[in-house]
């Protein structure tokens, strides 16, 4: 880890992107604020640049006169306040996290915020594992909603989870061409998978390209789900729908994002590495990455005219 010993040039390498990890029941603006406070608590600990001088000119005025240079209190820290606060800074996200869902989010600072729009504009497929719990239905699909049903489940077994998350998946692949008006087995629909990744155009709709069961200990389950354009409340959904297939019951009892495009787990900061000498590491790991994979900002990509 590199020693940062003076606070000017630490302010001038805080311009990239980082990757934290962000902890349910904590919203992305609140994250926001905590790191941009760490950074100018950091900063202003660290040594700044001398206090400015004021000039004073002294004696009588029928004499020669006298010039000294003494402290001026303007420039004072305990006068004028501290030195950075959180105006000094620019930060943005890519794609946002619900309040109760946790895992990877990216985060641009300054110059960085660039970099955040165009992994937004991008549109990187992103992947949750989606926690579940056979039994009961909520009305928010979540498990801190009313509880609306109660059902049994000793029926359901991991073979025929499998088997409907098989469904799920192809009615969703499906689902893509039906929206863009092309027929599945059309040459047109080969051309336009052939180009790469197939993402809609607009970007609001959700778009699922993966969903696999990962653990199964009755009644909690865990989904694998790699998607775009999603959200909380459509992967709580999943889960619910699930349920209904399975002639059954369930509810969503937790959302945690382990991948944002090459962004994984190894590389996003938890709640007590967000200071400023890991910031400036971790930022540096992502221009790397960023570096050695010029197709995250600009990806081969097929989209659907929705």
């Amino acid at each position: 880890m590199v020693k940062i010993k003076n606070a000017a040039l630490a302010y001038k390498t805080l311009n990239g992107l980082i990757c934290v990890y962000k902890p349910s029941c904590v919203s992305v603006r609140q994250v926001q604020h905590t790191i941009l406070t760490n950074l100018c608590r950091d900063l202003n600990e660290l040594p700044d640049r001398p206090l400015e001088k004021r000039v004073e000119i002294v004696g009588a005025t029928n004499a020669p006169m006298e010039v000294k240079l003494l402290p001026n209190y303007a420039d004072d820290p305990l006068v004028c306040g501290p030195r950075y606060i959180e105006k000094d800074f620019r930060c943005s996200w890519a794609t946002h996290l619900g309040l109760f869902s946790s895992g990877i989010l990216l985060l641009g600072i300054n110059d960085g915020t660039k970099l955040t729009y165009q992994l937004n504009v991008a549109r990187l497929t992103r992947a949750f594992k989606v926690h579940g719990q056979l039994g009961k239905a909520t009305d928010t699909y979540f498990w801190n909603g009313r509880t609306m049903e109660r059902s049994t489940f000793g029926h359901v077994t991991r073979d025929k989870i499998d088997r409907i998350v098989a469904h799920m998946q192809a009615a969703h692949q499906k689902s893509m061409y039906e929206v863009s008006g092309l027929h599945i087995d059309s040459q047109t629909t080969y051309d336009l998978a052939s180009q790469g990744l197939i993402r809609p155009a607009n970007s609001k709709l959700p778009v699922v390209y993966g969903i696999k069961c990962v653990h199964f200990d009755p009644p909690n389950f865990t989904l694998e789900v790699q998607s775009v354009n999603e959200y909380e409340k459509y992967l709580w959904t999943l889960i619910h729908d699930l349920g209904v297939q399975l002639k059954t019951s369930a509810h969503c009892t937790g959302v945690q994002c382990i991948r944002h495009g090459k962004f994984d787990l190894q590389l996003a900061l938890l709640r007590k590495h967000w200071k400023l000498e890991h910031i400036v590491d971790n930022m540096d790991d992502c221009r790397q990455l960023l570096e050695e994979n010029e197709n995250l900002l600009r990806p081969k990509t097929a989209k659907l005219t929705v």
